[in-house]
C-alpha cells in the first residue's frame, strides 16, 4: 500500500485512471476481472481495457493491458463468455466521434486464449453495427440455454436492447425493454446485465440490472434491478412499471457486472465501480483514481415487499477481513435490538458525529440514515439521506460493516440492504463505536 486511501482487499489499479468493470469471467478457476482504464491519466482519457486476476476474489495481481485504442476507436465498457468448446471471446463498444462532435458506437469481438493473455480483434468488426443510435454500448453477452442462443444486452439510451446469435459473429435484434419501467433521468441506462436465479418456491427467475446516471436512489450514479421473466427473445417485469429496486442504496455502487462461468452458476458474483461520476474525476488519491466493490453473491429473497435482491460477500473475501496486521481494513458485526421510535449511531474513523443512524419507525418497518460531510474540491459529496426497509419479524436488525480505508460497504437484513459509501476521514485506521440515543439527542449532535 503507497497511499492513504488505497485499499488493501478491494481492487485498485497502480496507477492511472479506472472506471467500471469490464469482461468479468472465471476460466480454469481463476477470476478475470477486465476494467474500464486509462493508464497515463487519473482522469477519465481514452479508454483502455485493465486487467487483473484472482483465484479467491480478494487478492488481484494486475495483468498487462488487454484492450487499446484502434481504428474503430477506444475501448469501451463490455463482457466476456466461454463456449462450449473451450473458446474465450471478449466484446466490448468501440467508441469514436463523428465529424460533427457525437458519440459513434459499435460492438465488436476478440479472440481470446484460454490464459486472457493473448487478443485478436474479430476481422469482421464490428459484429454489431450502430442502428442510429447516439447511446448504444455495454455489450453484455450470455447463454440463454433453454432457446439455445447466445444473448447480447446493449445500452439502447432510455432502454435495454437484446440480440440474439447463434455463432457470436451474426447477431439479430429480438426486442427492447425499459422506457416505461423503472426510474430515468436524462443519462441513458447501462452497463447492463441479467442472470438467472431461483426463488425460494423453486421458480426460475431472471434479474436485469441497469446502470442509470444520474438518477440513483441517492444523487449521482445508481444500479437498479428488475425481477421477471426471460424467454430468449423477451423481458417481462414481475413488478408493476413504476416499481424501483435499487441493488445499493450507496453513493458508491455502479455498473455492476458478475462474472460469467461456464456451464452457468446458481450463485452469481457481482463486483461494482465503487464510485459516483458526480465527483470520480475529483476523488482523494493521487497515482491512481477508482476503486471496485467487494464481491457479492446474489439471491433471491421472500419479504414483505414482494421478492427481492439480496448478496452476501463470498467466504473467501470475507476470510481476508480477519487479518489484523492490515491496518484500517476491518470487519464489524452489529445488532440493533431496537424499541419502536429507538435509534442507533455508528460513528466510524474516529470522528465526533455520526456516519449512519439505524431507526425503527415500528414494529414492521426501518431506516437507515446515511450521513456524509462535505469535502473541498469535491463536488457535491456531502449528503444526508435515509433509506427504509423492513425490520425483521425476530425484532433485530443484523448489520455487517466492511471498512477498507474509507471504503465502507454495509449490509443490513442479511444482505436485503446495501450501502456502499467512500470516505477519506483524517484517519482511516481508526475503529468503529456505536451508541444508542433518542432522536433529540441525535439531532443535537448532528447540529452541534
Amino acid at each position: 500500500m503507497t497511499e492513504k486511501f488505497r485499499p488493501n482487499l478491494h481492487f485498485s489499479p497502480r496507477a492511472g485512471w479506472m472506471n467500471d468493470p469490464n469482461g468479468m469471467i472465471r476460466v480454469d478457476g481463476v477470476w478475470h476481472l477486465f476494467f474500464q482504464h486509462d493508464p497515463d491519466s487519473t482522469v477519465h482519457g481514452p479508454m483502455h481495457w485493465g486487467h487483473a486476476a484472482s483465484t479467491d476474489l480478494v487478492h488481484w495481481e494486475e495483468q498487462p493491458i488487454a484492450l487499446y485504442p484502434n481504428d474503430l476507436g477506444t475501448c469501451f465498457s463490455g463482457s466476456a463468455i466461454e463456449t462450449g468448446e473451450g473458446a474465450v471471446k471478449l466484446f466490448y463498444t468501440a467508441h469514436s466521434r463523428t465529424s460533427t462532435g457525437e458519440d459513434y458506437q459499435v460492438q465488436c469481438l476478440v479472440h481470446a486464449d484460454r490464459g486472457l493473455s493473448k487478443y485478436e480483434n474479430h476481422a469482421a468488426n464490428p459484429v454489431v453495427p450502430n442502428p442510429d443510435l447516439t447511446a448504444f454500448r455495454d455489450p453484455k453477452v450470455i447463454w440463454h440455454e433453454a432457446s439455445g442462443k447466445w444473448i447480447m444486452l446493449v445500452t439502447e439510451g432510455q432502454s435495454i436492447g437484446f440480440y440474439g446469435s447463434d455463432d457470436l459473429e451474426r447477431w439479430t435484434h429480438l426486442s427492447s425493454f425499459g422506457e416505461t419501467h423503472g426510474r430515468h433521468s436524462p443519462g441513458p441506462w447501462e452497463c447492463p446485465d441479467m442472470v438467472p436465479l431461483t426463488a425460494p418456491n423453486g421458480e426460475a427467475v431472471w434479474v436485469l440490472v441497469v446502470g442509470l446516471n444520474p438518477g440513483g436512489y441517492a444523487p449521482g450514479s445508481g444500479t437498479q434491478y428488475f425481477v421477471g421473466q426471460f424467454d430468449g427473445t423477451t423481458f417481462t417485469n414481475a413488478n408493476s412499471p413504476e416499481t424501483e429496486l435499487w441493488l445499493d442504496y450507496g453513493r458508491d455502487y455502479y455498473a455492476a457486472q458478475t462474472f460469467f462461468e461456464r456451464g452457468g452458476t446458481a450463485t452469481p458474483v457481482a463486483i461494482a465501480w465503487a464510485s459516483n461520476w458526480l465527483y470520480a474525476k475529483q476523488t482523494q488519491t493521487a497515482a491512481f483514481r477508482g476503486v471496485m466493490s467487494l464481491p457479492r453473491e446474489l439471491r433471491l429473497q421472500d419479504t414483505a415487499d414482494g421478492l427481492r435482491l439480496a448478496a452476501q460477500v463470498p467466504i473467501s473475501a470475507e476470510a481476508g477481513f480477519a487479518n489484523a496486521a492490515l491496518p484500517g481494513t476491518s470487519r464489524t458485526d452489529l445488532m440493533a435490538d431496537l424499541a419502536v421510535g429507538e435509534e442507533m449511531a455508528i460513528v466510524l474513523f474516529g470522528e465526533d458525529q455520526p456516519h449512519f443512524i439505524v431507526g425503527r419507525s415500528s414494529k414492521e418497518r426501518g431506516s437507515i440514515r446515511t450521513i456524509r460531510q462535505p469535502i473541498a474540491g469535491m463536488d457535491q459529496f456531502g449528503h444526508d439521506y435515509t433509506v427504509d426497509l423492513p425490520w425483521p419479524a425476530n425484532d433485530v436488525l443484523d448489520l455487517t460493516l466492511f471498512i477498507d480505508r474509507g471504503l465502507v460497504e454495509l449490509s443490513a437484513a442479511q444482505g436485503l440492504a446495501w450501502i456502499t459509501n467512500l470516505f477519506y476521514p483524517a484517519s482511516p485506521d481508526s475503529p468503529v463505536s456505536v451508541t444508542t440515543r433518542s432522536a433529540d439527542q441525535f439531532e443535537e449532535l448532528l447540529n452541534g
